[in-house]
């Protein structure tokens, strides 16, 4: 019995491992699928301005903003929050910012069928899980933060080896070597 339980254990830890050893790749993919759909969209916005600017002035009911001034906001958050999303650069802010348009989109636009609602629900899921869990190690957000601790950890070493040497080198002088100035000879 105590045999099966130890294999069973072996086994689940192989199974977790894998699963851990996959999860950036995941990350990865579901920040470059949301940013698709959202690059995408923001690019069909850009590519005939006056359909984009007629529909937010007709079509959507974006609260707060005069629909020229909607139009511009969205297009700049889709395409901003799209590109830093992908290169996982501020990926908790992309995602957040990615998030809010979402929900924005989906109250504004009232004629959404189920279907769509439900895809805006899954991707604010997805939303979700970045801005709580992070871009993931394959992002430049990881990157970054690896180099700036380099650089600290690198800038720690040298500030405690200039510590160390000073004090070293004062400690072995002699009070009359310190009292003339002339350099300590060990």
């Amino acid at each position: 019995m105590a045999v099966a339980f130890n294999r069973a254990v072996a086994w689940y830890g192989r199974l977790i491992w894998g699963l851990e050893a996959v999860l950036p790749l995941f990350d990865l993919s579901v920040r470059l699928y949301l940013a698709h759909i959202f690059w995408t969209g923001g690019m069909v916005k850009l590519s005939s301005w006056m359909s984009t600017v007629m529909l937010f002035t007709m079509v959507y009911d974006v609260p707060w903003l005069p629909p020229e001034m909607a139009a511009y906001v969205t297009t700049a958050v889709e395409l901003g929050g799209s590109f830093l999303l992908a290169i996982g650069l501020a990926g908790r802010w992309a995602a957040l910012s990615l998030f809010g348009l979402n929900v924005v989109a989906s109250i504004s636009y009232g004629q959404l069928s189920d279907a769509a609602l439900q895809e805006a629900f899954y991707m604010g899921i997805l939303f979700l899980y970045l801005v709580l869990h992070g871009p993931g190690p394959l992002s430049t957000d990881t990157l970054l933060c690896h180099l700036i601790q380099r650089r600290q950890s690198k800038s720690d070493a040298e500030h405690n080896l200039s510590e160390q040497t000073v004090p070293h080198s004062v400690s072995n002088a002699s009070d009359a070597e310190m009292k003339t100035g002339l350099p300590w000879r060990g």
